[in-house]
C-alpha cells in the first residue's frame, strides 16, 4: 500500500520511513469507515464478524419516590419495583389480561449456560400457556403477528420476568445480561423525566458471581440528558445490567442505552 507523509508532501519511497497502517474490514474484506456513526452501520447490518449491536430501552409509567425502581413497565407505583434477579431458571408461562390476545409472542434470553435461547408461543388470551425452553435470563419479548391488546406477562414459577404493556407489542425494559463468550461495551445512555421533581438514575452492573454496583449516574428535573462514552464502559460475560430510578413520585421515566457485543475468541 502506498503511504503518504504529510510533512514531506510526498509518497514514501525506498522504505526510508516506515509507518504501520491498520484498517478495519468486514467479513468480505471491504474497508470500513472507523470514524463517526457511519462506522457502526456495518455492525447493525450484521456484516462485521464477531460484533453485535444491542439497543435497550424502557419506561416506568408511575414511579415510586422512596424506593429504587428498575426502569421497566412493571415498576409502576403498585407493581414490581426492582427487577427480580433472584428468580430461578425454568420454563416460561405467558398470559394476557385480554381474551382477544391469541397471537404469537417471541421471548429471547439466555439458558443456564448463558447462551442465547429463543422461544415463540401462541397466546390463548387469559389462559396461561407454558413453554418448553428453560430460561435463566429474559432480555426481550415481542409480538410477532398482532400487537397485544391487553398486558402480557411471562413468568417463571409465578415470578414475572418480563412484561409487554397493553398496546406496545414489545417489552420496555432497561435491563440486560451479557451472553457467555461475549464482552459488552456501553456506548451511550439517555433518559428523560416528566415531572418537575428531581429524579436520580443509577446504572448498576453485577459481574458474574459479584454484587450489584453503580457504574454511572444522572439526575433529571423535568428534562432529558444523554451521556456518551468515548471510552466505553466494559461489561464482562454474564454480567447483569440494571438501570434504576429513585426520587420522583408518580412520574414517567424513560431511558435507553446502546451496547456493542464483541466475541471473546
Amino acid at each position: 500500500m502506498a503511504q503518504y507523509n504529510i510533512d514531506r508532501g510526498a509518497k514514501l519511497t525506498n522504505n526510508d520511513t516506515i509507518y504501520e497502517v491498520i484498517m478495519l474490514g468486514d467479513q468480505d474484506g471491504n474497508i470500513i469507515n472507523t470514524f463517526g456513526a457511519a462506522s457502526n452501520v456495518i455492525i447493525s447490518a450484521g456484516d462485521l464478524a464477531g460484533y453485535t449491536g444491542v439497543h435497550k430501552y424502557g419506561a416506568v409509567y408511575g414511579s415510586a419516590s422512596g424506593d429504587m425502581s428498575t426502569v421497566w413497565t412493571a415498576a409502576d407505583t403498585t407493581g414490581t419495583k426492582l427487577y427480580p434477579w433472584s428468580h430461578s431458571a425454568g420454563t416460561l408461562s405467558v398470559v394476557s389480561t385480554s381474551g382477544s390476545d391469541t397471537g404469537d409472542i417471541t421471548i429471547q434470553g439466555l439458558d443456564a449456560s448463558y447462551n442465547f435461547v429463543e422461544e415463540t408461543l401462541t397466546l390463548t388470551g387469559t389462559s396461561p400457556v407454558t413453554g418448553s425452553t428453560s430460561f435463566t435470563r429474559v432480555n426481550r419479548a415481542f409480538m410477532v403477528d398482532d400487537t397485544n391488546i391487553g398486558k402480557v406477562q411471562a413468568s417463571i414459577s409465578s415470578t414475572v420476568v418480563t412484561e409487554i404493556g397493553a398496546g406496545y407489542g414489545q417489552t420496555l425494559q432497561c435491563f440486560y445480561t451479557i451472553p457467555a463468550g461475549k464482552t459488552g461495551y456501553l456506548m451511550n445512555l439517555s433518559a428523560s423525566a416528566s415531572k418537575n421533581q428531581v429524579v436520580d438514575l443509577f446504572l448498576f452492573q453485577r459481574p458474574f458471581g459479584g454484587a450489584f454496583r453503580v457504574q454511572t449516574t444522572m439526575s433529571l428535573n423535568q428534562g432529558n440528558q444523554q451521556l456518551d462514552y468515548p471510552i466505553p464502559i466494559k461489561f464482562t460475560e454474564k454480567t447483569d445490567i440494571d438501570l434504576r430510578t429513585q426520587g420522583s413520585s408518580n412520574a414517567t421515566i424513560s431511558a435507553e442505552f446502546t451496547i456493542v457485543l464483541v466475541d471473546n475468541d
